[in-house]
């Protein structure tokens, strides 16, 4: 009996940055096994990620478009590429619009589109996006807010399905502290979104801890202003959670929360903004705070460093919380979907 050849997954995305929704692409890219073959087409040829990709052997089909212009070439090359492939999986709202167009243009009758985020960056934007949502077969949101969120803007309810985003839990583990508490760690991108100038007003509030950032963007000299240690980009996540005492999640919106889910797989005591992703993440297992109030927070984080016992109960809940979110059921799920879709074409 001759062999089936693997499916091929096209994932058009913005860049090779290194932000969740990157990430769970070179996961899916990682974990393709023989039955389907990942390939990737950023719209910039940027991004603190590309030699991951290029390390996994990830085929890479790069579009050239120019930030803030048209991309009409891009999109008719995306077009012809489009056409090679077996699913066309897009991802954030550059890839999004430019990677529904093109398979628009090509006719292509799989289409996969993944929403990463619970706000939408402005009401054109938005009211774009809903506008191709039905060149997609399947919408998929990174948690039940973000369904919500695309179904509150106006994709059908019985389109969307719900894929948690997963943590590789073979790579973190528990990291045994009995230290004084000093080090509050963040990773993420340096946006408002993330909220780490309320960390950094928080933090010092509190006798005794600093707080490293492990990221890149706009508000990084602010931060540094505000007295934040900027580590710049790192891609060593596990020894920087390792070296923490409190990790801070204080976003104001989230679609998931990777860094949290990673956090408690390390056994380090979280702290993250209550917002319905981060709730769900976190769940008992972790202290939340209402999001972009400085004094909850600072107060919480001080807690933390006089409180032995809550570091201990929260760093013994964290990993078996983490659990509920692994790669392997997340890669699963996605796979499942191609499947599904490749066998009803």
């Amino acid at each position: 009996m001759s062999r089936q050849p693997p499916a091929r997954i096209l994932h058009v995305i913005c860049d090779l940055a290194g932000g969740g929704a990157e990430r769970l692409v070179l996961d899916l890219c990682r974990s393709g096994g023989g039955a389907f073959a990942h390939h990737v087409a950023p719209l910039h040829d940027t991004g603190v990620l590309r030699r991951a990709f290029v390390d996994a052997g990830v085929p890479i089909h790069d579009l050239g478009r120019t930030r803030g212009r048209p991309g009409l070439r891009a999109a008719l090359r995306l077009a012809r590429l489009c056409r090679g492939f077996d699913v066309v999986h897009t991802h954030l709202w550059a890839g999004d619009t430019w990677g529904r167009l093109a398979a628009g243009l090509a006719g292509h009758p799989c289409v996969v589109t993944t929403e990463h985020n619970t706000r939408p960056e402005d009401p054109w934007r938005e009211r774009l996006s809903v506008a191709l949502h039905p060149v997609s077969r399947v919408v998929v949101a990174v948690s039940p807010d973000a369904a919500e969120v695309a179904v509150r803007a106006g994709v059908p309810a019985a389109k969307v399905l719900v894929i948690d985003n997963g943590v590789d839990l073979s790579r973190f583990s528990a990291v045994p502290r009995d230290r004084p508490v000093r080090r509050v760690l963040g990773i993420g991108r340096l946006t408002r979104q993330k909220g780490f100038d309320i960390a950094a007003a928080a933090v010092a509030q509190v006798d005794g801890l600093e707080l490293g950032l492990a990221g890149a963007g706009e508000e990084a000299f602010p931060l540094r202003q505000a007295g934040a240690d900027l580590l710049g980009w790192r891609d060593d996540v596990q020894p920087l959670l390792a070296d923490a005492d409190i990790a801070v999640v204080p976003s104001r919106w989230e679609g998931f929360g990777l860094v949290a889910a990673e956090a408690l797989a390390t056994g380090i005591p979280v702290v993250a903004s209550d917002i319905p992703a981060l709730r769900r993440v976190v769940g008992d297992a972790g202290l939340l705070v209402p999001p972009e109030d400085v004094d909850a927070l600072a107060a919480a984080l001080r807690a933390l460093r006089d409180d032995a016992s809550l570091r201990t109960r929260l760093a013994t809940a964290g990993p078996p919380q983490a659990a509920r979110f692994s790669l392997e059921a997340c890669v699963a799920r996605y796979e499942a979907l191609y499947d599904g879709l490749l066998t009803v074409r």
